[in-house]
């Protein structure tokens, strides 16, 4: 494929402490998207500065920093504030915190692949149109 025609791939930070549910869903993202993974909300902070993901998908619990926190410090930083996060839970009363705290959408866990391939794309395009 020519350099100049190729489509850049959307990049997904996907964060979560399960190694199991992450691997699973890197496997399904990787068919659509680039994607970067790690276990802990303050790595996934360090990994949104150095590599600039567009979409980071989020667990909410997780040890150290939740998911809520991450994207309260996500969102209160300028230079990320835009990004788009999509929380995933466990948990049916988290949709509202999650949203309060700046999430695009919360799904719960288990999330179908297509469920989650077209909440990556809706928040990419809507990021995309700010």
């Amino acid at each position: 494929m020519d350099p100049d025609t190729a489509v850049r791939r959307v990049c997904v930070l996907l964060v979560d402490d399960c190694p199991e549910q992450r691997d699973l869903y890197e496997v399904v993202l990787t068919q659509d998207f680039k994607v970067l993974s790690t276990s802990r909300g303050e790595f996934a902070i360090d990994i949104v500065h150095r590599e600039r993901p567009d979409v980071v998908v989020l667990d909410i619990d997780m040890p150290g920093i939740d998911g809520f926190e991450t994207c309260r410090r996500l969102k209160a930083n300028p230079s990320t504030a835009s990004l788009p996060v999509i929380m995933l839970t466990g948990n049916d009363h988290s949709q509202n915190e999650g949203l309060a705290v700046g999430a695009f959408v919360v799904l719960q866990k288990p999330c179908p692949a297509p469920t989650l391939n077209d909440a990556i794309a809706a928040a990419f395009a809507c990021s995309n149109d700010l």
